[in-house]
């Protein structure tokens, strides 16, 4: 992975800055690479079904409305996007099982954490426009964050 801080980026280019609403999880503290859009409203089957594909030079960005009646990832699927080669998961709600996602080689920002796991009734949507965090979140736009934040750009930067 090739080393940045977002601060740098900033300094650099003229980006969208995501509101510092995220609380950083997983081994791997930076992330980078093309938006991959989720819509999962308290139902995690498409962020499972997206995450089960080759996610190289992607990071995935899931819309739960900042929900915190439930988890949209767990330790299960944080460990299938890094074995699918996914950067980062950033999700606008809640996760689980952080101290064992702490351990996988993946970064994920989510809004907190909740010990319950999410429906599974087989509703989401792809490819949308997401907008949280005062940024809007465009598919294969490009996304980078670090701990310092996240910032988004219509171009690859690197």
């Amino acid at each position: 992975m090739n080393k940045f801080n977002t601060a740098d980026l900033c300094d650099i280019h003229n980006l969208q800055i995501a509101k510092p609403i995220f609380k950083s999880f997983g081994f791997n503290t930076h992330c980078y690479g093309q938006i991959k859009t989720v819509e999962a409203i308290e139902d995690n089957s498409y962020v499972k079904k997206l995450l089960q594909e080759d996610g190289s030079g992607y990071v995935m960005v899931v819309d739960g409305k900042g929900s915190e009646n439930c988890a949209l990832v767990g330790d299960n699927l944080a460990a299938l996007g890094a074995k699918n080669n996914w950067s980062g998961i950033i999700v606008n709600g809640c996760i689980r099982d952080s101290l064992e996602i702490n351990n996988i080689n993946i970064s994920i920002k989510a809004l907190n954490l909740v010990p319950n796991k999410s429906e599974k009734r087989d509703i989401g949507k792809y490819g949308l426009d997401l907008n949280f965090a005062e940024v809007t979140f465009i598919e294969n736009q490009y996304i980078y964050s670090d701990p310092d934040g996240i910032v988004l750009s219509a171009t690859k930067l690197f």
